[in-house]
């Protein structure tokens, strides 16, 4: 006999959900409006009648099925037992009919049934289900009675129908776990230091630690990372999360992934793709008024989700879309369906770590899961990005001069927010600034946005149809992530006050977010943070893992450094001031590196200003005797493709392209063979001086004494390492890199030369 522990929630929710997917403005916050409802509701009785905890076992064909719950009402009137379900909703309460919601029953009639079964000399039980508005103040409510026998043909129908499902996720599962103990390498043997690479990260998520791994390139960090993983799985419900920041990123882990299925590792796997990305529609807008894919979405998801999930292994985007058109579902809502029942999901930083769009399901409570984190270099900025939030003064005025004579009540609110935006124009005005950085949040300014947020909840429930709805939903969100992040404020933060004109900005801007990056983390079994320029180790760990114990390593280079002739000319200084006066020497230097040798090249600037600076100049130079080609400043998808298609093997000609450090063809781009052939870089990779910047120079200063490191040398040597690496992807491959910058023979840099930079030669 099996037993299975199962919430009671969990089983009526997979076998009853239907209707339509509606994510507008007030599902973004229903759950805790759901919460608050219950507890406006249960306050009017006493406490040990609400959040009544149930268990009872039952036993169905040879299963034992352990049910438990919380009711949200158990009274007792006048002898009579009443069960109370509590639903909060925005429908108008008048127009909803007895049973037009079946579902809403459900689980107050499995808890009526184990009830009865427990209280044999119960000869009856009521059913009340309570609807209410978003505020809890008005309610209806809906009685029925039933009896044992009423009510076990459906507790049977119900346990059928999801042990049937949980029974294939179940054998599934456990097919997972002991085709991953016979997994073998799929490469037979190991390359260079990718053994001891897998050994880290297997010990690591056996002794639940977190990893810190700087592996470089040709290594093979991901199949080192996703076979041991796999290896390490030891629970039913354990996933491995393959969390990395670009689309290249998820292609290398899908084909990794991929091999191991291959292979004989019979497991599920999901890649989850941004919605603006994957969704069938002209415009992303997630109505079921305007979207067939949304309209019916839950009446159709659980035959999508069986029919994919008894189909293939790998859900990568096509197949993803393909079966979303097939089922008609939203092809994103139904990826994280799938990533629900999946052993594994690769997916962007977001769905761990940002709080707008971290995956609760996963991520709320402690798991036994496993996150490999690709890519780590790039968490710090992203994270500032994630736990940062801003509001405009304009949209605010626009809509209190559209609401004056059309909503006094509206217009009141957005004009009170409007008058604190005014107050801190005045103050910047007077202080002679344009941009000023502060210490603490008003809280008075909270209390507005707060004010504001709940008159536009009412008024788009009251008036769902407006044609202002696209304008105050995005204002509805702005202010709800700008209280979001409010929750998080503390002396990592700063507020930033900028104007232009008349336009006023707020922003809450997180310096350090290394606090919530580790508080995510510790809700996993294990943490792996690798990249090939995870450098220095101890600025990671202090910007990522809040300097909490980690284990860490630093892996050599797998290739013979003797392929890469590295240069450093620390004879031109490319500082701002003297960028002009060693123009000339500059692009001589370029010439005399690309003339020597027919093929592709890259030329890193920190800047596009000084990039367009030195592509004039060197045009002029060179003339038609080399094909130029340079990074522009906006390009979409097919233009960047076109720029990479441009490197060509074997090249008849020799390129000279021109691109930005740091930017898009900086890293995670690979041209292998004598697709690429050299790299020149100039300069040392700062980040440009600006008032945020500097921010976070003064704050890593006084928290760590390490400002101007933590704020700019780090973070501009990684982008030279990223640069560098772009020549050497495999063992046969050799090329040329020169540096080019006189502090790079500095000592604070020469003591960030790794191994592989040592047979360095220095140019003057």
């Amino acid at each position: 006999m099996m037993i299975i522990r199962k919430g009671i929630k969990e089983v009526v929710s997979y076998v009853y959900q239907q209707g339509d997917l509606n994510l507008e403005y007030f599902q973004a916050n229903r759950a805790q409006y759901g919460t608050e409802v219950h507890q406006v509701i249960q306050d009017q009785y006493l406490d040990e009648e609400c959040e009544v905890y149930l268990e009872h076992i039952l036993s169905l064909d040879e299963h034992e099925i352990h049910l438990s719950g919380r009711m949200d009402l158990l009274l007792e009137r006048d002898g009579r037992w009443i069960v109370g379900e509590i639903k909060s909703t925005t429908r108008k309460l008048e127009v909803i009919e007895e049973n037009d919601r079946p579902a809403h029953y459900a689980q107050a009639k499995m808890y009526a049934y184990l009830l009865l079964c427990q209280h044999l000399d119960w000869e009856e039980i009521t059913l009340r289900l309570i609807y209410c508005d978003l505020e809890g103040i008005n309610q209806r409510c809906f009685d029925q009675i039933y009896t044992k026998e009423m009510l076990e043909p459906f507790v049977q129908e119900t346990l059928r129908i999801y042990l049937d499902w949980y029974l294939i996720l179940l054998r599934s599962m456990e097919l997972k776990l002991k085709t991953a103990k016979t997994l073998q390498f799929p490469f037979g043997d190991f390359r260079a230091y990718q053994r001891e690479l897998s050994g880290a990260v297997y010990q690591c998520v056996k002794q639940k630690k977190r990893l810190l791994l700087r592996a470089p390139t040709g290594i093979g960090k991901t199949m080192g990372t996703i076979f041991p993983s796999i290896k390490a799985l030891t629970e039913h419900e354990q996933k491995i999360f393959y969390l990395t920041a670009k689309t290249i990123g998820r292609s290398v882990a899908e084909k990794a992934f991929d091999t191991c299925l291959a292979n004989g590792w019979q497991a599920k796997v999901t890649t989850i793709t941004a919605k603006e990305k994957i969704c069938l529609m002209d415009e992303v807008k997630c109505d079921p008024s305007y979207c067939s894919y949304a309209k019916g979405y839950f009446d159709r998801i659980n035959e999508a989700t069986k029919d994919l999930f008894e189909s293939e292994q790998l859900f990568n985007r096509d197949r993803i879309v393909s079966y979303a058109k097939k089922h008609s579902v939203c092809p994103f809502e139904y990826s994280l369906a799938m990533a629900s029942i999946s052993d594994a999901v690769i997916g962007d930083y977001n769905y761990m770590f940002d709080p707008r769009a971290y995956l609760r399901r996963f991520f709320d409570e402690p798991s036994p899961h496993i996150a490999l984190i690709d890519e780590a270099h790039n968490l710090y900025d992203r994270a500032c990005d994630m736990y940062s939030a801003s509001l405009t003064k304009a949209p605010i005025q626009e809509l209190k001069r559209l609401f004056k004579d059309r909503h006094k009540p509206l217009a009141k609110v957005l004009g009170a927010l409007n008058l604190k935006f005014i107050e801190y124009r005045h103050e910047l005005e007077e202080k002679k600034v344009y941009d000023l950085f502060k210490d603490d949040i008003d809280k008075v300014f909270l209390t507005k946005i707060q004010s504001l947020l709940d008159a536009l909840e009412k008024y788009l429930y009251r008036h769902p149809e407006t044609e202002y709805k696209p304008q105050l939903m995005n204002l509805y969100f702005d202010c709800h992530q700008f209280l979001r992040i409010s929750d998080y404020y503390n002396d990592s933060f700063r507020v930033r006050y900028e104007r232009s004109g008349i336009e006023v900005k707020i922003s809450l801007i997180c310096l350090n977010p290394s606090l919530y990056l580790s508080e995510k983390m510790e809700r996993v079994r294990s943490s792996i943070l690798f990249s090939a320029t995870l450098h220095p180790l101890s600025y990671y760990h202090t910007v990522l893992l809040h300097d909490e114990e980690c284990e860490q390593i630093f892996l050599p280079s797998p290739f013979d450094r003797e392929h890469l002739d590295l240069y450093v000319h620390h004879g031109i200084s490319t500082k701002y001031k003297q960028r002009d006066q060693t123009l000339a020497p500059l692009i001589s230097t370029i010439y005399q590196v690309t003339r020597n040798q027919q093929g592709n090249y890259l030329v890193f600037f920190p800047s596009y200003q000084y990039l367009e600076m030195v592509y004039e100049a060197y045009k002029e130079l060179i003339d038609d005797e080399q094909r130029l080609l340079k990074q522009e400043r906006e390009m979409d998808e097919s233009a960047r493709e076109a720029f990479l298609d441009s490197f060509q093997a074997n090249s008849s000609e020799t390129l000279v392209a021109f691109a930005v450090l740091g930017g898009v063809f900086s890293e995670g781009i690979d041209l292998i063979g004598n697709r690429l052939i050299g790299s020149i870089i100039v300069g040392v990779g700062l980040p440009q001086i600006n008032p945020l910047t500097e921010q976070r120079r003064l704050y890593f200063e006084e928290a760590f004494k390490k400002g101007y490191l933590y704020a700019y040398l780090y973070p501009g040597f990684n982008k030279v390492m990223q640069a560098v690496g772009r020549v050497i992807r495999t063992n046969e491959d050799s090329g040329i890199v020169m540096m080019i910058d006189e502090r790079y023979i500095e000592p604070t840099y020469l003591s960030l030369f790794p191994y592989e930079w040592q047979h360095a030669k220095f140019l003057k």
